[in-house]
């Protein structure tokens, strides 16, 4: 089968560094934020979980696109690719999480056992479609590691995958257009059961806003979705004929979503009850949860136009070493960061205590003066006052200082974890898969460059295996 050349997408990595370190500043933040500069777009991380949804399917499928999965050698190859480099991390956290619930929240661990065992086979996110049980955002009651519901809702895309693959092939036919239909169809699925439900209903209940946040069969049309904006960027050859009538039309597209996508998340908002700045329920209030899903079409348009030519200059700024790096990290920030927020919240709380104690033992000195009272909060929250909140034992530390020192933390453990654990798995495995088993199709074997432009980047050894595109090794695997 004749296969078509693929350009690079070099600057994925460094959109999945910004949407991972959007999420777990969220989780930093108070909830609901305070009223002030970005910090309504820090609280509206589920914005950036849907985008890590719809880069999965994008991606997966421009990795996958010339497979046939026609035969049961085939499905299974891809999903020990697929969930093995996902596994070393998972496990690795579910462990190390598992323990701490022991040691700290052993009531939570007895009141969310069905959770704690459904996540050893990633079924967690499933519970919220359970009736009776109530899902709240940003609570513990995905057990025990919260951030994980993501990789299980994933999970049940990733099973479909090859299903979708060959509607998606069928749907399209053979026409440069033929993806548009099935683009409009899946975009219908992800805008319309929200606001439908707002509109017939005036809100949402914690339960029934966790089942559209969570429910793994809710979010496959966004996973869908990223695959027709795949399927759009291959039949139409990356833009190539517009691309010639207008050469920079796809990069000043690309530039001019950025300032809207900024203007509409992150600042409008609609009022609490009394018309104040939202309270605690302002996450299902009024038409808020539309945010849920509303953000599908300015993803799949980016992705598109920033893989056309030169992307535009943010896509060049993503292209950059730095973010890049940190886009390789995205995995394991987001399955370590809430274990490690866990640490340091509980060494701010020891902090005062152990102060007292080295005060009882120190040597008799003269007693200073007491310091003056500390200014009042500004009207307008900075960075200090936004994440300077007394400890609620979720994501609020009382000085900058802890915050700045968990996150560091985290990306170092990060990239420790990602080095020892799942670089070794996955090249293990890659190498179990090569000496066993049929050869994969030729369209796995070659037929194009490689996706990223640094592949030796993607494992030890420089060079990628074309078999297994170099982007799934550095994107893919990577994608919470």
């Amino acid at each position: 089968m004749k296969t078509q050349r693929r350009p690079p997408l070099d600057h994925i990595s460094g959109m999945r560094a910004l949407l991972s370190g959007w999420i777990v500043l969220g989780h930093y933040c108070s909830f609901p934020p305070q009223e002030g500069v970005f910090t309504l777009l820090l609280g509206r991380g589920y914005v950036a979980v849907q985008g890590f949804i719809i880069l999965s399917g994008f991606i997966t499928h421009y990795a996958y696109h010339d497979a046939r999965y026609d035969a049961w050698p085939a499905v299974l190859r891809f999903y020990a690719k697929r969930f093995g480099a996902i596994l070393g991390s998972y496990y690795l956290f579910y462990a190390l999480t598992a323990a701490w619930r022991v040691c700290f929240d052993w009531d939570g661990v007895v009141a969310h056992a069905d959770s704690m065992l459904l996540s050893l086979v990633l079924c967690q996110a499933w519970l919220t479609g359970v009736p009776g049980r109530v899902s709240v955002p940003g609570g513990d009651d995905n057990y025990p590691n919260v951030p994980a519901w993501t990789l299980s809702t994933l999970a049940f895309s990733w099973l479909l995958f090859p299903l979708l693959q060959s509607w998606l092939r069928a749907a399209s036919g053979a026409t440069r257009l033929g993806w548009l239909p099935p683009l409009l169809l899946c975009l219908l699925l992800v805008l319309a059961p929200v606001p439908l439900r707002l509109l017939l209903h005036g809100g949402m209940g914690w339960a029934t806003y966790g089942c559209a946040y969570h429910w793994p069969p809710f979010r496959v049309p966004d996973f869908a979705f990223g695959m027709c904006v795949a399927e759009a960027l291959v039949r139409t050859r990356w833009g190539e004929a517009l691309g010639r009538r207008a050469p920079r039309l796809f990069g000043r597209l690309a530039d001019a979503i950025v300032p809207l996508f900024l203007l509409l998340v992150g600042v409008a908002h609609w009022p609490g009850e009394d018309g104040s700045w939202p309270n605690r329920a302002w996450s299902r209030l009024n038409f808020e949860p539309i945010w849920l899903t509303a953000a599908a079409p300015l993803f799949g348009l980016f992705l598109f136009a920033s893989s056309c030519g030169d992307g535009g200059a943010f896509a060049g700024a993503l292209r950059h070493p730095a973010l890049s790096s940190l886009g390789e990290l995205g995995f394991q920030v987001y399955l370590s960061h809430y274990l490690i927020m866990w640490a340091f919240l509980k060494l701010e709380t020891a902090a005062p205590s152990l102060d007292i104690l080295a005060g009882a033992n120190a040597s008799a000195a003269p007693a200073l003066p007491p310091p003056p009272p500390p200014p009042p909060p500004p009207e307008t929250a900075d960075l200090a006052a936004l994440f300077s909140l007394p400890p609620s034992g979720k994501g609020r530390f009382g000085h900058i200082s802890y915050m700045m020192a968990s996150l560091l933390c985290t990306y170092a453990v990060a990239g420790v974890v990602r080095s020892n654990v799942d670089e070794p798995l996955r090249l293990w495995l890659r190498r179990r898969l090569q000496a066993s088993g049929p050869p994969e199709p030729a369209a796995w074997r070659g037929g194009g460059p490689p996706l990223l432009a640094n592949p030796g980047a993607a494992g030890a050894g420089g060079a990628s295996d074309p078999a297994e595109p170099s982007e799934v090794g550095a994107a893919l695997r990577a994608v919470p």
